[in-house]
């Protein structure tokens, strides 16, 4: 080796890749630290809960599965409706933060956390016959594929 490599200099420079290095590899797990929570999956804790949360903010508009929107505009989501034909990560995010052109439905941020619309769309999945639940849970964890989660 030359006494080039032994220079306490190059050895800084070195450790400093090696931090940088790493620092980047934790950034980009933790960016991908949501895959477990997508696609959303079904357990009677998350649905009891999920069934809470529904209640208490979406009914009112959306109904449930047996009653029909109150709401004229409101979608339902019901089997015959079109919820399940979008990813768990997106219906998440539109709770949240607003449906795209989505008109009259506000957006939940700060009203409920996103575990609790989680669990809202884990009940909304029981309104599904296991087809279209499995359907949908492909058409999430092939999206989540897509952002690299």
């Amino acid at each position: 080796m030359s006494q080039l490599s032994h220079h306490p200099r190059i050895h800084l420079l070195r450790l400093s890749q090696l931090a940088i290095a790493a620092t980047a590899l934790v950034i980009t797990v933790s960016a991908c630290s949501d895959g477990t929570k997508y696609p959303i999956k079904l357990t009677d804790s998350l649905v009891d809960d999920g069934r809470v949360v529904y209640g208490a903010n979406c009914a009112v508009c959306h109904g449930d599965s047996t009653v029909r929107p109150p709401l004229p505009d409101a979608p339902t989501h019901a089997a015959d409706g079109h919820t399940w034909h979008h990813q768990d990560r997106l219906l998440v995010e539109w709770v949240l933060y607003g449906v795209p052109m989505g008109g009259l439905m506000p957006n939940f941020v700060g009203t409920l956390s996103e575990n609790e619309v989680r669990a809202a769309i884990a009940y909304i999945k029981t309104f599904w016959p296991d087809p279209i639940i499995e359907q949908q849970t492909r058409g999430s964890a092939e999206y989540e594929k897509q952002l690299g989660h």
